[in-house]
């Protein structure tokens, strides 16, 4: 398959190598770049992708913006590749899961707002803050009380109600990501997304207010640059392994994405701080209710281990479809449980690993579905090892796309990774990596 697959693209590899030997640079699947980046720095997420890739991408695959491609994102996330797309005029829809995100994404995508506007509502906003005519009279959620001391929380709680009184969406959105964005900087313990450090403290010299300021007048500036360029991005609050009615059969041009990888990290624990804030959640039921059985089955935490049923398993199309990958991902299950049970483990990796398959498959046939014949996905995903059993993510993955209905597949290693974790008592020693599967 590799080499029919090398052969047949010829001209698309040595286009690939040529004017794009930085493009698989090893910072690609992280959000670093993003970090300095207009609009795109407006959320930082450390479990992102750079948008140079997707820049690369659209340059690599010739795309202009007066041709009405679209490019569709499964996992928009914080919204990477719609951003980067419609910095250049071209049409992008995505699906995002969680209402939160959704709301940051569409915060992004809001270029055309007044300035005056925003000026007005911001220095209204401030009269009402210092002069403090409501109060907060609700009690503080109990997770914020051991991130932010009550005076920071009482003003983040004054913004927050008074941004809420905003007619405007769009506005409203606006000041809702700036205040996301300062409830990173002002807290106690660090909070980078996913991870709260609570073994540091952070030197908070600035009041809240000016920290939120800050941000919200970086935000206008970003805009001015932005002025007059057309939305040409949508984002709809779906979940990928289903069917969106609103994105056409074969409508879109090309796929660029980041899924969740097998690795047990828990978007709907990262972005615990900003939901509850916001009222999206409460507790951990919430989170599992409203967050996690929207998710691809990414964490031991998205599901109940005794919930799971073999037979139901084994008679969904995913198995039927792939019988042989699933005979390899039934052994790898064995030999996790097998390990898992020697060391008394307590995380399910077998069960997480057979749910993350399946739904991946749902996911990729929804790709397939909405692309063009012809056309390419390309994914940044990373390996894995659960109680040190190899896990070919990116590979299992590019089998399953065969059978989703893709012609082809292809892998390139970006970097190695995994190696932070050594000094763990029982870190397995196989070398990891993170990849760029690209299917057609």
């Amino acid at each position: 398959m590799g080499d029919s697959f090398f052969i047949n693209n010829l001209n698309w590899y040595l286009n690939f190598y040529k004017k794009n030997m930085d493009l698989l640079h090893s910072e690609i699947g992280s959000a670093k770049d993003n970090f300095k980046s207009p609009v795109h720095n407006w959320y930082k997420f450390t479990a992102g992708f750079s948008y140079k890739f997707v820049d690369g991408i659209i340059e690599l695959e010739n795309l202009k913006s007066e041709e009405s491609p679209i490019i569709f994102d499964p996992f928009s996330g914080c919204g990477t590749t719609l951003v980067s797309c419609q910095k250049h005029g071209i049409k992008a829809v995505g699906n995002e899961s969680q209402l939160f995100m959704l709301d940051v994404i569409n915060a992004k995508l809001n270029w055309n707002l007044s300035e005056v506007e925003l000026i007005e509502k911001l220095n209204n906003l401030k009269g009402h803050v210092f002069s403090n005519k409501e109060g907060v009279e609700q009690d503080f959620h109990t997770l914020l009380e051991t991130l932010y001391t009550k005076t920071t929380l009482t003003t983040l709680y004054t913004i927050r109600n008074f941004i809420r009184r905003f007619e405007k969406e769009d506005i409203r959105l606006f000041f809702k990501l700036a205040l996301s964005q300062t409830l990173h900087k002002v807290s106690i313990h660090p909070i980078a997304v996913p991870y709260i450090s609570r073994n540091k403290i952070l030197k908070n010299e600035k009041l809240p207010w000016d920290v939120f300021e800050d941000i919200f007048r970086g935000m206008i500036s970003d805009l001015i640059d932005l002025r007059g360029k057309k939305r040409t991005s949508r984002v709809y609050n779906h979940d990928s392994r289903k069917k969106n009615q609103h994105i056409k059969y074969r409508s879109c041009d090309l796929c660029i994405t980041s899924p969740p990888y097998l690795n047990n990290l828990d978007y709907g624990e990262v972005s615990k701080v900003h939901t509850h804030f916001f009222e999206i959640t409460d507790d951990w039921g919430d989170i599992t209710n409203k967050v996690r059985r929207k998710l691809v089955t990414g964490s031991t935490t998205h599901y109940k281990e005794a919930e799971f049923n073999t037979k139901d398993y084994m008679s969904s199309e995913f198995v039927i479809k792939n019988k042989e990958i699933v005979n390899r991902l039934m052994k790898l299950a064995s030999k996790i449980k097998k390990i898992s049970q020697e060391r008394a483990g307590k995380k399910s990796f077998n069960i997480l690993m057979l749910y993350y398959f399946k739904d991946m498959y749902e996911v990729l046939n929804e790709i397939r579905r909405v692309l063009k014949n012809g056309s390419k996905a390309y994914l940044i995903l990373g390996d894995s090892a659960p109680y040190g059993v190899y896990v070919e993510t990116t590979k299992l993955l590019g089998e399953i796309a065969l059978n989703c209905g893709f012609s082809s597949y292809e892998i390139e290693e970006i970097r190695s990774r995994g190696t932070k974790w050594k000094s763990l008592k029982y870190r397995h020693s196989i070398r990891l990596s993170e990849n760029l599967l690209i299917l057609e």
